[in-house]
């Protein structure tokens, strides 16, 4: 099972010129709950995105495993849905509440029916792991789960122009990115870069950094591919926390 993410060597997100530690969520450890079920921790219940049945898009069941709060996360959503709009896709949103059952969670969520689904954590902090994280990881992407390390977020936000939410928007919509393009995904240019500069991150709320026209047809064939699949893999793969 290949990971793919944002930074150094292929497996995170990386931020050239940082030099801050991550540690406390080790890689083993999240995989092995990305194939587990177990209860949930503690978020909130909120929905958001307007699509409807019929449009192309994808259902995103958030997991606020860092308590990063529901306005923030609302803009997150909003600027990353901003990005996958440009690609041709809408997105909805739903924060899953703590120890919601499977069975339960579409009624909750009101999401629109027939799409693909995709899960997405946000954790306090992600582990060194030296030959598949470094102390400027952001974030990874494995089978339909893709993980964001709020403390790097928020140790890397440049000075002037783009806030907190204009990045942990873009690093959500490079991880996605990451579960629909496949390994290898990154680019030289645009959202699926695999470093991002001082520059690139001063510029994330100006919307500089999107997909690929090419990027966006394969995203759009993935999509439709998946949208209507069974609920079996969802079933096996349900985030959770130790």
């Amino acid at each position: 099972m290949k990971r793919q993410g944002l930074g150094t060597r292929g497996w995170g997100l990386g931020i050239k010129g940082s030099g801050f530690g991550i540690g406390g969520w080790g890689f083993g450890v999240l995989l092995g709950l990305a194939i587990l079920l177990m209860p949930s921790p503690t978020a909130f219940a909120a929905a958001s995105g307007s699509g409807g049945e019929g449009e192309l898009g994808i259902n995103v069941r958030v997991y606020d495993y860092a308590h990063v709060g529901r306005g923030t996360l609302i803009a997150a959503e909003k600027q990353a849905a901003r990005i996958f709009r440009q690609a041709g896709l809408d997105m909805s949103w739903c924060s899953v509440p703590a120890g919601t059952a499977e069975s339960l969670t579409d009624s909750i969520c009101g999401q629109p029916a027939g799409r693909a689904r995709l899960n997405l954590r946000i954790v306090p902090r992600l582990k060194v792991a030296p030959g598949m994280t470094t102390d400027s990881t952001m974030g990874f992407a494995v089978g339909i789960i893709a993980t964001v390390s709020y403390y790097a977020v928020q140790n890397t936000v440049p000075r002037g122009r783009a806030m907190p939410t204009d990045i942990l928007g873009c690093v959500i919509a490079h991880e996605i990115g990451h579960l629909l393009l496949g390994p290898n995904s990154h680019a030289p240019t645009g959202i699926m870069m695999g470093e991002w500069s001082a520059k690139v991150l001063r510029g994330a709320g100006q919307g500089r950094l999107v997909f690929t026209p090419q990027q966006g047809e394969l995203i759009r064939a993935e999509v439709l591919a998946r949208s209507g699949e069974g609920r079996a893999l969802m079933a096996q793969m349900l985030p959770s926390q130790p």
